[in-house]
């Protein structure tokens, strides 16, 4: 408790917006950690910023506070980030930021502002004139998919801040540039291009004499990927963001045509020239656009949710089971399917088998054969980026270093040294991996006799909408022998004949109903044999809707995959599944 005090009077705790406010007020520089509610402060600077309040506060010209993004309104920009941001506040004004728990550049930043504080407490220098930074709610390229239109009248284009400016950290430089300059930024992204995109992007450059240098230069690190927008000029011209450095003076007497008739003169003395690209031409930009964010634009569908693959590991998955799911359901994501299973060798070898030559490889298949793993298939919007966003980086170093909020940085387990959580790195390897944790199963399913004349199109319809793809449907009329056959688990209970007679008594409806998790789906769909419970605690599904009484309960289903496998052949004789897993 002694710790958690100490802690508590080293930095001030913010959670509403006039506690914000009266915070700006406060003299000298402070620090605030910007943290969300679910994952509470950065625990990984506390020390560092200790050390700094002992070096730098004895005139209380420091101080350190945590700021809960959550409930106030001038931090919504930050709102559901997983990675750590630093603000330093100065004379009422947030003038800088740190994103990340970068202990090298926090400590840089608040020596420097100290250090300047100090000499203008003392007269030695003038308050110099900082402009408050701006925060602008930005959104990635995944975030923008199917839910952003492009607003009439504004313009947009594409700039990619270069490998060596994102090395420097002069990322936030250039976006506080530009938005001073009067533009937004709709979307950023951090991405290592490929080869590909870089020639396409920059195919205007392609007769320089340098530019196979200048392609291997962009591979060489991540670039910043922005969208740059401002409301459009009357000659339909991209903004001329790239003359932030002229006066304010020249840009209002310059019209928007005049700008880019200087915009070569600008550019060969503009010192943002080799920190970042952007095009001109309104054609170009289009075109950009719709390389980097294909889906920026479109209509919203409705449609935008994703699935993804989450594994919870052996030894986490021992010790921290309900917790991790909790976290899971909490953040928004649906478990619409989970499975525990043991991997074999040749299992995991096959799952992991684009990590094979990696040195870590053995002590991966290790861990992942020595107990149970938990497979889940999460859906939300944009499942797969959020679920990886979450998880943190994959090296538990440097989760703990640059992302001690993320999951696998929390979850991170005494002596195994693997990160304890699995994520999809992209929606078609999300596919991939659900495939092979939840292969496509098929399941016998009929529509009894009792239920046929009156609800066939009302069952099919819950079946469609439920997922299921209906690989085979015939009519047919059971004999009192078939029906015999196919009730056999239940031969010698008091209620055979009965059942028998009520599968004989009229045509049922028979199908192979395709799906992962297709028995068990299927037996959740149709809920409970007695209508009267299934209308209590499954009051949707095709009993408590349809079903008569108990025998006469609508319909029938498989109650595990060898029972299923036994029944499709009894009813469609030899039949290849696996084709129809694929149709």
């Amino acid at each position: 408790m002694a710790s958690k005090k100490k802690e508590l009077q080293l930095q001030a705790v913010l959670t509403t917006q006039s506690q914000w406010e009266e915070m700006v007020l406060t003299k000298g520089v402070t620090v605030i950690d910007v943290y969300q509610a679910w994952c509470g402060p950065c625990k990984a600077v506390v020390n560092l910023f200790r050390k700094l309040k002992n070096e730098y506060g004895e005139d209380e010209l420091l101080q350190f506070a945590v700021a809960e993004a959550d409930n106030i309104v001038t931090l919504q920009p930050f709102r559901d980030k997983c990675e750590p941001v630093f603000l330093f506040c100065v004379d009422g004004k947030i003038i800088a930021i740190v994103r990340g728990a970068n202990a090298p550049l926090l400590s840089k930043t608040v020596i420097e502002l100290v250090e300047e504080e100090r000499k203008i407490v003392a007269g030695e220098i003038e308050r110099p004139e900082v402009k408050e930074l701006v925060f602008l709610e930005e959104k990635n390229s995944d975030a923008f998919a199917e839910g952003s239109q492009l607003d009439e009248g504004v313009a947009y284009t594409v700039a990619i801040i270069k490998p060596d400016a994102v090395t420097d950290e002069r990322v936030e430089e250039v976006k506080q540039k530009i938005i001073e300059a009067g533009f937004g930024i709709a979307a950023a992204e951090e991405k290592i291009l490929t080869e590909e995109q870089i020639r396409e992007f920059y195919s205007h450059k392609t007769e320089q004499p340098d530019f196979e240098d200048f392609v291997q230069f962009m591979m060489s690190g991540p670039c910043h990927i922005l969208i740059v927008c401002q409301k459009q000029a009357a000659d339909d011209n991209i903004p001329n963001w790239k003359e932030l450095s002229e006066s304010d003076e020249n840009l209002l007497e310059e019209s928007e045509s005049q700008k880019l008739s200087r915009l070569g003169e600008v550019l060969e003395n503009e010192n943002m020239l080799n920190v970042c690209d952007v095009q001109d031409s309104i054609e170009e930009a289009s075109r950009q656009l719709a390389f980097f964010f294909p889906n920026f634009g479109k209509k919203k569908t409705g449609q935008n949710a994703e699935r993804t693959l989450a594994l919870i590991r052996p030894s986490l998955l021992k010790e921290n089971k309900s917790t991790v799911l909790q976290r899971i359901k909490d953040d928004g994501f649906t478990i619409v399917m989970q499975r525990e299973v043991v991997l074999t060798e040749e299992q995991a070898r096959e799952f992991y088998k684009e990590h094979e030559n990696e040195d870590y490889f053995p002590t991966l298949l290790e861990q992942m054969t020595s107990g149970p793993t938990l497979a889940l298939a999460l859906v939300r919007e944009n499942a797969v980026q959020r679920w990886r966003d979450l998880l943190g980086p994959k090296t538990l170093e440097e989760a703990k270093e640059k992302c001690p909020t993320s999951l696998r940085a929390e979850y991170a387990i005494d002596n195994v040294p693997l990160n304890q959580l699995h994520g999809s790195s992209s929606p078609d390897q999300a596919q991939k991996e659900l495939d092979f944790f939840f292969p496509m199963e098929h399941t016998l399913a009929v529509i009894k006799p009792s239920a046929l004349k009156e609800h066939k199109d009302d069952i099919i319809r819950e079946v469609t909408n439920a997922g299921f793809i209906v690989s085979k449907m015939k009519e047919t009329c059971f004999t009192h022998e078939m029906a015999e056959q196919f009730y056999k688990n239940h031969e010698g209970k008091p209620f055979f004949d009965q059942l028998v007679n009520c599968m004989s008594e009229g045509p049922s409806m028979v199908m192979i109903l395709s799906k992962e998790n297709a028995v068990e789906e299927w037996r959740q769909l149709m809920g409970p044999a007695d209508p009267e419970a299934a209308k209590m605690c499954s009051p949707n599904s095709i009993r408590a809707q349809f079903a008569q009484d108990i025998l006469r309960n609508a319909v029938h289903g498989s109650s595990n995959k060898e029972h299923a496998l036994k029944s499709i052949e009894y009813v469609f004789g030899e039949i290849n599944l696996e084709s129809l897993s694929h149709k």
